[in-house]
């Protein structure tokens, strides 16, 4: 048995159907230009605002919305479609509420790639996020449980005081 393993491992390396970080495959890594940032908005779809804007013919129905953040200066962050964010595709509840989103911005663009979603609520931040109660475990978007196959719950709680970092684990 383990020389069938050896022999797929020695078969998939030397086919590159084993990816390697970028420091290992020597790819240029520019992580010191990637900025982790806090924005404050109410998710739109770009389309739809650039309708509204400049008469841009969306078709959402059948292409799909290009979730974005928008923040009260009119400013419009475009979702990276990551597992992270991928609750504001899925649970209706994340595009109506006042967001906090902590996420990585990339240089010389808009986009986010979502690393925390939290809520604003009665004035205090709150932690968004599915739970749980079989496995005790957390998870970012709606669906069966991944260990126990039965049900997560929606949860938003009070967000501990801590900065901004609030507590969210993750699955």
């Amino acid at each position: 048995m383990k020389s069938l393993r050896r022999d797929f491992l020695a078969a998939a390396l030397s086919l590159g159907a084993v990816s390697f970080p970028a420091q290992a495959r020597n790819l240029p890594v520019h992580s010191e230009e990637v900025q982790d940032i806090s924005l404050r908005g109410r998710v739109v779809c770009l389309t739809e605002e650039l309708d509204k804007r400049f008469n841009v013919l969306p078709d959402c129905d059948n292409r799909g919305h290009v979730y974005s953040l928008k923040t009260a200066d009119g400013r419009i962050h475009p979702f990276l479609p990551t597992d992270s964010a991928a609750a504001i595709w899925m649970d209706e509840r994340f595009r109506q509420r006042e967001l906090q989103v902590t996420a990585r911005n990339f240089p010389n663009t808009n986009f986010i790639e979502v690393i925390k979603l939290q809520s604003w609520k009665d004035g205090k931040r709150h932690d968004l996020y599915y739970f749980c109660d079989i496995c005790y475990i957390t998870a970012f978007k709606p669906g069966p449980c991944e260990c126990c196959q039965e049900p997560i719950e929606f949860r938003e709680t009070l967000a501990e005081e801590d900065g901004g970092k609030g507590r969210l684990g993750e699955i």
